[in-house]
C-alpha cells in the first residue's frame, strides 16, 4: 500500500510497518479506472532515501521502492519526462580514422546541371536544396550509366531518377529532331502497383508543364479502351505496371521502337514478389534489340528503399555490369524520426494499449497509420476503434483497387465534416505511397527489419519530423530488442536480416533433428509392439500363461487366450523353427 503525501511516499508493508521514502523530485498519481489502482508517473530519475529506524542501506531501500507498472500512455509520458538531449559524444581514435570519409555534396540543383526548363519545375515544387540520393543519383543518370539507386524511404527518388530523365528526353529530341511518334514511348517507368504508378505519374505531370512533354499513365484495374486512346496519340513517357502494359504490346496499342530509358521503381519488390516474369518478359525484347549487330541499347535505372544481400544478387544477375549507388542512411534510423518501443506484459490488452497511444496523437490533429500483420488484426482494429467513436479507414490486399484510392482520398483530406485521421493497414501500405504521415504505429511487430524500415519510412519524409510507436509482446521482444539496439549504435538493420536467418536456419536444424529423434522412438516402440505381437502368435504362447486368481483375473485371462488362439490360428506354422 502506498500513500502519497507532497513529496513523501509512504510505504506499508506488514513486516516492517509503515516506511516513508522521500522523492528530490515532483510524483504525479494517475488513476487508471481499468486497473483500478494507482499509478505513480515519476518526474525524474534520482530517488534518494531519508534515514530509516531499520538497519539498510540506500541501495536496499532503493530496492525495496517498486513502482506499479504503469499503462503504455503512462509510459511515454515518463519516458518523454525522463528524455533529456545530449550532445553528441565524440568518436574515439580508432572510431574517426574507420569512419568513411563522404564525397561532398551538391548544395544546389543548379551544380547538378540541371537545364533552365528543370529549375523552374524544381522551384515551383517548393525544393531548394536536393538531397543525397539526389545529388549521387543525377549526375550518374544524367551521363547515360545503368545504376541501382538505394536509399531510405521518402528521400526523393523519384525526382532523383525523374529529372535526369526528362531532360535527356528533351536532348535527344534537340539533337535528332524527330517528334514523338503514336505508340511509341521513349521512356517507361514500371512500377509494382497501381497507387505507385498514379504517385509516380504525378511527379512526371508537375514536370510536363516546364519541360513540354507528355506523360501517360498505364495502370491494373482500369479500362482498356481509355488506355488504347491514349497510347494512340503521341507519349514521351508511359508510367504503369508490368502486367497491362504487357496487355498493350499483345494488342499492339505500344511498341518497344523507340524506348531508350527504362525505370524500375521499387524494384526489390519487382524480384522478390512475384514481378521478375513479368519484368523479365517486357524487358525482353530491350534485350534482343540490343545485343543486335547495330542496335539501339537502353539505360536502366532501378530504385529501392531496401537492398538485402540476396535482391543484390538478383539484380546483379539479370543487370550485369550495372553500378550500385547507396547512400549512407539506407538500412538505418532516419534522424528526424523518433522510435519507441512498448513492451505490453502478458496481462495488458493489447486493443486498449493502442487506444491509449492513439488518442493523445488524434488530439493533436496527427495522420496517423496503424500497421497490422493479419487481415483480422486490420478488421479487429477497425471494428474496436469505430466502436470507440475514431474514424478510420482500411488499406489491404482484400479491398479492390478503387477502393483503396478512394480510402487513401479520404485518409489524405486534413479538412471536411467526415475526417478520417487513421489508416488501418497492412504491409501493401508500407511501400511506395507518399502520404503526410505524422505518427506510425505498429500494432503487430513486422516479422523483419526489412519491413520495419519500409513501414517507419512512411512518416519523417523529406526532413520533416516523425514517430514510430511499436506495441511489443513477448514473441516479438528479440527482435524489437535487436532493432533498438541496432539505432542506438547507428548501425544497418540489413545485418539482423541474415543474423535473423541464420538464426532460423538453426531452429530449423533444431526441429529436423528433434523430429528424426522422435521417429526413431515411434519405430523403437513399434518394433517393441511388433515383437510382443509375434510372441503372442507363437503356438507355444498359451502355455506360458497362467490363468491368475480371482473372477476378474479370470475373464480377463480367458479374453486374452482367446485373443492368442486366434492369432495362431491365423499364423500357423510361421515361427515354428525347421528342424
Amino acid at each position: 500500500m502506498a500513500l502519497l503525501c507532497g513529496r513523501r511516499i509512504w510505504f506499508h508493508s506488514s513486516a516492517r510497518g509503515m516506511r516513508n521514502v522521500a522523492l528530490t523530485t515532483p510524483v504525479f498519481p494517475c488513476y487508471n479506472a481499468h486497473f483500478r489502482k494507482l499509478r505513480i508517473v515519476h518526474a525524474g530519475a534520482s530517488t534518494s532515501a531519508p534515514p530509516s529506524t531499520s538497519k539498510t542501506t540506500n541501495s536496499e531501500t532503493k530496492s525495496e521502492v517498486s513502482f506499479v507498472a504503469l499503462t503504455p500512455l503512462e509510459r511515454l509520458r515518463a519516458r518523454q519526462l525522463r528524455d533529456v538531449p545530449r550532445p553528441p559524444g565524440r568518436l574515439s581514435g580508432k572510431e574517426e580514422s574507420a569512419k568513411p570519409v563522404s564525397t561532398p555534396l551538391a548544395q544546389s540543383f543548379e551544380q547538378l546541371g540541371l537545364s533552365d526548363e528543370l529549375m523552374s519545375a524544381v522551384i515551383e515544387l517548393g525544393i531548394s536544396k536536393p538531397t543525397e540520393v539526389q545529388s549521387l543519383g543525377i549526375p550518374a543518370v544524367s551521363n547515360g550509366e545503368s545504376v541501382v539507386l538505394a536509399s531510405h524511404t521518402g528521400s526523393g527518388k523519384t525526382l532523383a531518377y525523374m529529372l535526369p530523365i526528362v531532360q535527356a528526353l528533351r536532348r535527344d529530341e534537340a539533337e535528332s529532331g524527330k517528334a514523338t511518334r503514336a505508340r511509341r514511348p521513349r521512356a517507361v517507368v514500371l512500377c509494382p502497383t497501381r497507387e505507385l504508378a498514379e504517385q509516380v505519374f504525378h511527379v512526371a505531370k508537375s514536370l510536363c508543364h516546364h519541360a513540354r512533354f507528355r506523360a501517360a499513365m498505364i495502370g491494373g484495374g482500369l479500362k482498356m479502351k481509355p488506355q488504347e486512346d491514349i497510347l494512340n496519340s503521341a507519349v514521351d513517357m508511359v508510367v504503369g505496371t508490368p502486367g497491362r502494359l504487357l496487355m498493350h504490346v499483345k494488342e499492339g496499342h505500344m511498341a518497344y521502337g523507340d524506348i531508350k530509358y527504362v525505370a524500375l521503381d521499387e524494384a526489390d519488390t519487382m524480384f522478390d514478389r512475384g514481378f521478375g516474369p513479368e519484368v523479365r518478359k517486357f524487358l525482353g525484347p530491350l534485350r534482343n534489340r540490343s545485343s543486335q549487330p547495330g542496335g539501339t541499347g537502353f539505360q536502366t535505372v532501378l530504385v529501392t528503399a531496401t537492398i538485402t544481400k540476396a535482391v543484390q544478387k538478383v539484380l546483379d544477375e539479370e543487370f550485369p555490369g550495372i553500378r550500385h549507388i547507396h547512400t549512407s542512411t539506407l538500412h538505418k534510423k532516419v534522424s528526424s524520426a523518433r522510435h519507441d518501443f512498448l513492451k505490453l506484459s502478458g496481462t495488458e490488452n493489447k486493443l486498449e494499449a493502442l487506444q491509449q497511444v492513439l488518442e493523445p496523437s488524434l488530439a493533436k490533429g496527427n495522420r496517423v497509420m496503424v500497421f497490422c500483420n493479419t487481415l483480422n488484426s486490420c478488421r479487429a482494429i477497425d471494428h474496436f476503434l469505430r466502436e470507440n467513436g475514431i474514424q478510420t479507414v482500411n488499406y489491404h490486399g482484400e479491398i479492390p483497387a478503387e477502393e483503396r484510392v478512394e480510402n487513401l482520398n479520404k485518409f489524405k483530406e486534413e479538412t471536411g465534416a467526415r475526417s478520417f485521421p487513421a489508416l488501418v493497414c497492412t504491409d501493401l501500405a508500407a511501400r511506395g505511397l507518399d502520404l503526410v504521415v505524422d505518427h506510425v504505429i505498429m500494432f503487430d511487430f513486422p516479422l523483419n527489419p526489412v519491413d520495419y524500415l519500409h513501414r517507419t519510412g512512411r512518416t519523417a519524409r523529406m526532413g520533416a519530423k516523425g514517430k514510430v510507436t511499436s506495441l511489443v509482446t513477448k514473441r516479438d521482444s528479440t527482435l524489437a530488442g535487436q532493432i533498438e539496439d541496432a539505432m542506438s549504435r547507428g548501425e544497418s538493420l540489413e545485418a539482423l536480416t541474415s543474423s535473423r536467418e541464420k538464426v532460423a536456419a538453426m531452429k530449423q536444424q533444431e526441429l529436423e533433428v528433434r523430429q528424426r529423434q522422435n521417429s526413431k522412438e515411434a519405430a523403437s516402440k513399434g518394433n517393441f509392439r511388433g515383437s510382443k505381437k509375434r510372441i503372442l502368435a507363437s503356438p507355444n504362447a498359451s502355455k506360458s500363461f497362467q490363468a491368475p486368481k480371482g473372477s476378474r483375473g479370470k475373464a480377463r485371462f480367458e479374453g486374452v487366450s482367446k485373443q492368442v488362439e486366434n492369432v495362431t490360428k491365423k499364423n500357423s506354422g510361421f515361427f515354428i523353427r525347421k528342424k
